[in-house]
């Protein structure tokens, strides 16, 4: 006589659930959603986009700067982006990019941390 192993738990694949999903012991895909309103809300939410850092020529101006040589900077999540820093040389954008981005990219400790 076999016996069936216990259902494993594990929790909801829905991001703000903190339910647990039981797995039954019975052949088939098990079931990753805790109801079917998870499953419902998770298929709705948009994918997070990440933020991207870009450095491009800021558009010529009054200021008789030689053009490609005035760099901005521009931070950009889908269609939407806010200019951080412009009339910079080459240098500079790139350094404010790699710090903008390492700030990014660093995961904090503690959330709502103060940053360094």
């Amino acid at each position: 006589m076999s016996r069936q192993p216990a259902p494993a738990t594990r929790r909801c694949a829905q991001p703000d659930c903190p339910n647990p999903v039981i797995r039954p012991a019975r052949r088939g895909r098990p079931p990753i959603y805790c109801s079917p309103t998870c499953r419902a809300q998770a298929k709705r939410r948009p994918p997070t986009r990440p933020v991207l850092v870009e450095i491009d020529h800021d558009p010529p101006n009054s200021q008789h700067r030689p053009a490609g040589r005035v760099w901005l900077v521009r931070l950009r999540r889908g269609p939407r982006t806010v200019t951080v820093a412009s009339g910079l040389g080459h240098t500079s954008a790139e350094s404010l990019a790699a710090q903008i981005t390492a700030i990014l990219r660093t995961p904090s400790a503690t959330p709502g941390a103060a940053i360094d």
